[in-house]
């Protein structure tokens, strides 16, 4: 069973703390899931206490409030430029041993840039965050859990309301329940077979679908491709600090509905370029990217392009990613499931927000910095 710390600032997200803390026990049990004011026995150095679980614990939820980033102390200093500080501590600790150190963020708050953080911490702005929302907090916490690795992936969501409190009603309920889904299987299986059958659907196609949804459910299995044919969409620039884009419009896209759309995309520039993606919610003005940069190691980026609003290439998420950069086509994907959206390269989850929005039908090919780079296509499941 893996250990869990829970790293957070009570001034910033104390009741989210306590609410994950109670929701994982369940799953785990009390031994496996560390946060202070509940694991620290009466009498003992909270000190020591949090230098042994901080060396055994096995991976690092760290909660990150609105107020978590710019929180100051009673002398008007920010919390985290104080070498003393708690949360600083523990996150250092847990980035030295290379544990798995996860931002989780809350109450809209976004990820902190690397400038942002003192020296100790600065790689935190390199772990792949998770966003956890008040309206969907059950299933973004099976959803984290379920990533995690913390429970097998098939396991059901947890219901505090249908557990029993006596065990002749479990064993009743839970034969209840195993004889109905077996008979809804058989049932099921009998209709679809015949139609299956008549209709097999590719499995290339049929994994492109958001991440979470139900693999039966029959909308993400057809889409639409549209391949770029003209020498407008192969973009190539060798000015560093500049950048150039292709516009395009998606007419078979209705962003008020869920959807997946997946873009090829390609380095045409040996050694590979240095920022190549996609540009949504386009116009010449304002637009969002979703990037890929390829020089060195494989790196991702979302966030605001030139705007008159945001300083260009600001970032709403970061972090490293395999990539295949000029040895083959990348597969970046944006999804949107009820009002998340999710962010995907090569089918790995990247991103999802319930704050930001796909508004509009129009995208670009976007190069920047020494680049050369060329979009073969999209496909629109919806």
């Amino acid at each position: 069973m893996r250990s869990v710390f829970i790293s957070y600032r009570r001034e910033d997200t104390e009741g989210q703390a306590r609410a994950l803390f109670q929701d994982l026990v369940l799953r785990l049990g009390r031994n496996s899931v560390f946060m202070d004011v509940d694991s620290i026995a009466l009498g003992r150095d909270f000190r020591e206490v949090l230098q042994e679980r901080l060396a055994s614990c096995d991976l690092m939820l760290a909660l990150i409030g609105k107020d978590w980033l710019d929180g100051k102390d009673r002398t008007g200093r920010r919390r985290l430029e104080n070498p003393g500080d708690f949360v600083r501590l523990e996150i250092a600790a847990a980035l030295k041993r290379n544990i798995p150190v996860t931002p989780l963020l809350l109450q809209g708050a976004k990820m902190p840039v690397p400038e942002q953080l003192p020296e100790d911490i600065r790689d935190l702005a390199f772990r792949n965050g998770f966003e956890l929302s008040h309206n969907r907090w059950e299933s973004d916490v099976q959803e984290l859990v379920k990533r995690l690795a913390l429970v097998a992936p098939n396991e059901a969501p947890l219901d505090r309301k249908a557990i029993p409190n006596k065990p002749w009603l479990t064993i009743a309920g839970v034969s209840a329940v195993a004889v109905a889904v077996a008979l809804a299987g058989f049932l099921y299986f009998k209709k679809s077979v015949p139609e299956n059958s008549k209709t097999e659907i590719d499995s290339s196609v049929a994994d492109r679908k958001p991440t979470g949804t139900n693999s039966a459910d029959k909308r993400w299995r057809q889409g639409n491709t549209h391949y770029f044919n003209s020498p407008e969409f192969q973009l190539s620039i060798s000015n560093e600090g500049r950048y150039i884009s292709s516009p395009f419009t998606v007419d078979n896209l209705d962003p008020s509905k869920d959807f997946v759309i997946s873009f090829q995309i390609k380095s045409t520039r040996n050694g590979g370029s240095t920022r190549y993606g996609i540009a949504w919610n386009y116009s010449p003005e304002d637009f969002l990217l979703f990037t890929i940069h390829s020089t060195a190691a494989g790196y991702f980026s979302i966030g605001p392009g030139r705007s008159r609003t945001y300083a260009p290439f600001s970032r709403l998420s970061q972090g490293y990613i395999n990539i295949n950069a000029e040895h083959d086509f990348d597969t970046l994907q944006i999804s949107k499931i009820g009002s998340t959206l999710v962010f995907a390269i090569n089918e790995k989850e990247v991103w999802r927000t319930s704050n930001e929005k796909l508004t509009s039908n129009q995208f670009a090919f976007w190069v920047a910095d020494f680049s050369d780079a060329v979009i073969k296509s999209y496909t629109v499941y919806q």
